[in-house]
């Protein structure tokens, strides 16, 4: 997200109001993005033509998935400030949610016409079109770029697509030249450092690599790990049978849930392909209904509302009827499965396991942002793991969960078995379209965008051996999950 400028140009100056609205910047910023919707909404009442407001309000509405209405905000304030570049990427970012490809390249186009230098417009243009499998495009604009203004904005990016195109010395190169730049900024700099090391993870200098994304996540601030005890506490047994099942049939909603890194995205593209399915990506829509709300506020009108709302999404992304199964990939949505199984009784739930090691591994080796703070340190990573194993226990055992384990070894060992099983859960026949799935022209934003553009391939299995002196305490901590 770009730094939003608070002061509001299109509204008079009056003390409350430049309040709120600063208000609403910290919240956004926080990631409370349904405070910060509340709080904008009202301040559009007082000034509804005020530039700043429509666009935090535009990307608060994209950041929980409400896509449509994130354009029309966005689409609006266009036309009051039709030559403001950062307004003008927000909505062609909102836009390539959509999979609107044509109108979200025509939106930063129209930044790259009147200023083909901006950064952010050439960062945005080359991943939307990557997001489309159009990377070799995508790299001759950022190479272009980068060869006549040495941005540092530019170059996670253009090393992204070195490293996807096999460019690996000329991306190490420039991520060193961009390290060594002055007063590079914290975020470009983090930036720089994962992509170097994947760079030069790619090339088998892993001691290096190791060494850049241990820098990169001492940047970012710790946390603690999700309280398990309370977790518990609020799920246990005889709360949740008190909870009735809604009226609403949920076998169009297929769940694929596990750790982050786990082959959420790769399950996710396999399933999509097929001609009677689609995804929605990682929807926050069943942590907006279960936040801050214990088992006790869920009644039977609240059950039923929010199975109406889940499927009232669905039917907004996917209106034809013939998407008989439509994927949700949000990872920790393992921590609602219990409550998923109530509003939305029918649904598919399809767990994601890989090698424990591995996935944590790749968790650090991953910026996430704030979301996922464990991510930054591979103690926590580790303990967050064990929690997760707790909850999906917990879920199963006590809860009666029905889940499908997908396991990422076996999906690229043996994809067709692998594929068949998932597609048999969820209730649709076998098509040859899912073993395709490298070849689908949908977008996909998450981490494994470059992934899942090639075949299926199994290097990533076992990865964690080439770490091996630098991870001790993590082999030991999950070691024993994988004699399980």
């Amino acid at each position: 997200m770009s730094q939003f400028n608070t002061s509001s140009s299109n509204a008079p100056v009056q003390t409350a109001y430049a309040k709120t609205v600063q208000n609403c910047h910290n919240l956004v910023a926080a990631g409370e993005f349904e405070s910060a919707i509340a709080l904008l909404t009202n301040a559009l009442k007082q000034s509804p033509r005020d530039v700043q407001v429509l666009r935090m309000l535009g990307h608060s509405l994209m950041m929980i998935d409400e896509s449509v209405d994130s354009v029309r905000y966005f689409t609006f304030a266009a036309k009051l400030d039709p030559r403001n570049p950062e307004l003008l990427c927000d909505l062609a970012s909102a836009l390539r949610r959509l999979d609107e490809l044509g109108k979200a390249h025509k939106a930063v186009d129209e930044v790259l016409k009147f200023s083909p230098a901006h950064p952010r417009a050439i960062t945005v243009k080359a991943r939307l079109l990557q997001s489309h499998g159009q990377s070799q495009r995508a790299f001759e604009i950022v190479d272009a770029a980068i060869d006549t203004n040495f941005d540092a904005g530019l170059l996670g990016t253009y090393g992204q697509l070195c490293r996807e195109l096999k460019h690996q010395s000329k991306g190490i190169d420039a991520m060193r030249k961009g390290l060594a730049i002055v007063g590079l900024p914290k975020n470009n700099r983090q930036d720089i450092l994962f992509v170097l090391g994947h760079l030069l993870d790619s090339v088998g200098e892993y001691d290096e690599a190791f060494d850049c994304y241990s820098k990169g996540n001492a940047m970012s601030a710790q946390a603690t790990n999700t309280d398990l005890v309370h977790y518990l506490e609020r799920w246990e047994i005889e709360k949740y049978n008190q909870v009735l099942a809604s009226e609403h049939d949920g076998s169009r909603a297929v769940f694929i849930v596990g750790m982050p890194r786990s082959g959420t995205t790769l399950t996710e593209q396999i399933i999509a392909s097929h001609p009677n399915a689609g995804g929605v990506g990682e929807s926050q829509v069943i942590d907006s209904f279960t936040r801050h709300r214990d088992l006790e506020a869920y009644d039977q009108a609240y059950i039923n509302n929010a199975g109406k709302g889940y499927l009232a999404m669905l039917d907004k992304n996917f209106p034809d009827q013939s998407i008989k199964r439509v994927c949700d990939k949000m990872p920790e949505n393992y921590f609602f499965l219990g409550f998923i199984q109530r509003i939305l009784p029918g649904s598919h739930i399809i767990h994601c396991r890989r090698n424990p090691i591995d996935t944590c591994l790749s968790i650090f080796f991953q910026r996430f942002g704030p979301r996922l703070v464990y991510a930054m340190d591979l103690e926590f990573c580790a303990k967050q793991y064990m929690i997760y194993t707790k909850v999906m226990e917990h879920v199963t055992e006590k809860l009666g969960v029905t889940v499908h384990d997908a396991v990422y070894e076996e999906t690229t060992s043996k994809p067709e078995e692998s594929i068949r099983a998932m597609l048999n859960h969820i209730g649709l026949p076998f098509d040859q379209a899912c073993m395709d799935f490298h070849k689908s022209k949908k977008s996909v934003h998450t981490a494994s965008a470059t992934q899942i553009r090639q075949p299926m391939y199994t290097s990533s299995t076992q990865r964690w051996k080439n770490y091996e002196k630098h991870i001790g305490p993590l082999i030991e901590a999950l070691g024993p999950l994988m004699d399980e």
